[in-house]
Formats: C-alpha cells, sequence, structure tokens
C-alpha cells in the first residue's frame, strides 16, 4: 500500500518575531510552496535562537493538512525557534 499523502495548504499568514520581541517582526500571508516553506524557515532561523514563527492557515484546511504544516516547521524546534501553527478564524484575523 503506497503511504498517503499529505498536502500543505495553499495559503498561509506567518509572523515571526525575533528573540528580543524588537524590531524585526516579519509578517507575510503567501503561497506555501516547498520553495516559501524554506524560505520561511531560514528567515525564522537569521531571527536567532528564543525566536518565534506563528503559522495560521485557513479554518477549514484538513487534520493532516495541518499536522503536514506542523511537520514542516518542527526542525526549528532543534533550534531555538519556537513554532505556532493554528487554525485561523475565517475573517482574517487570526
Amino acid at each position: 500500500m503506497a503511504p498517503e499523502v499529505h498536502h500543505l495548504p495553499s495559503w498561509v499568514r506567518t509572523r515571526i518575531i525575533p528573540a528580543d520581541g524588537g524590531e524585526g517582526t516579519l509578517e507575510q500571508t503567501t503561497w506555501l510552496t516547498p520553495y516559501e516553506a524554506e524560505t520561511i524557515a531560514q528567515a525564522a532561523r537569521r531571527a536567532g535562537p528564543g525566536a518565534r514563527l506563528e503559522v495560521v492557515v485557513s479554518p477549514t484546511v484538513s487534520a493532516a493538512s495541518f499536522a503536514a504544516v506542523q511537520a514542516l516547521f518542527a526542525w526549528l524546534l532543534e533550534k531555538g525557534v519556537a513554532v505556532t501553527v493554528q487554525r485561523g478564524d475565517g475573517n482574517g484575523s487570526g
């Protein structure tokens, strides 16, 4: 039996908050392609240990897709970057 393929949600909102909580917070809304996911992860790493990456996905995304996003960025925890993935509320306010 072939392994189940989990598709990433197409649209996400991300926020990278530096460790010191000061200037330099990066927020964006983007298509979540593999390339863009790598770009987001690199920016989060550059923010340094203690930084936070917040990822907001659609409220209608499947459980499998939600888990795929969590897994995609989980390695950042080993680099000292806290990662939270959450469902948006459907009206654009997170």
